[in-house]
């Protein structure tokens, strides 16, 4: 099923996922993408693997439309009611990123049934409690940086332990002073 999971530290958050594959118990590919940056917002998804892709469609189609009326990147809440609405019709788990109102990175979990999750520290997939194993037992207080190395480091221990992840890592990161306009 592949692995994800997100972080939110002072000054950023990290997404992260492998890019295994398997469909009936078998690796159908090493190079299926589970993260994916939609201009300003982040999210990655774990399910079936045209679940995934059709998850990942209709929210880029979604972030565009808003980012074309509004002129700016979705918030975090906004974010999470379309996520959480595409994520329990194409039944994937997810993790989104985006900054809040006021333009501070933040990271939510939503299950496939659409429930929202929030915490400093998710994990979804096949590998989640190995992942989650590492990510509770980070220090207090890391940055960006040392964020997306323990995001990197809970995907390759869930990889190292179950079939279902891969070694192959991806990692989406919004850091806590946006970009210039």
């Amino acid at each position: 099923m592949a692995t994800i999971v997100g972080i939110e530290v002072d000054g950023g958050a990290v997404l992260a996922g492998d890019r295994r594959l398997t469909e009936g118990g078998t690796v159908s590919s090493d190079s299926k993408r589970h993260v994916f940056d939609l201009d300003g917002v982040g999210a990655a998804a774990v399910g079936a693997g045209g679940d995934v892709d059709e998850f990942r469609r209709r929210l880029d189609a979604e972030v565009d439309s808003y980012e074309t009326e509004h002129g700016e990147p979705m918030s975090i809440d906004r974010l999470v009611s379309v996520a959480s609405d595409v994520a329990a019709a194409e039944g994937v788990e997810a993790v989104v990123a985006a900054r809040d109102g006021d333009d501070v990175p933040r990271v939510r979990g939503i299950d496939s049934d659409g429930g929202v999750i929030g915490d400093d520290a998710l994990a979804f997939g096949s590998g989640a409690q190995l992942a989650l194993g590492v990510l509770e037992g980070r220090e207090q207080g890391i940055g960006p940086d040392d964020a997306e190395a323990l995001a990197r480091d809970a995907v390759d221990a869930a990889a190292d332990r179950d079939t279902d992840t891969g070694g192959e890592v991806d990692v989406y990161r919004l850091d806590g002073e946006p970009d210039p306009v």
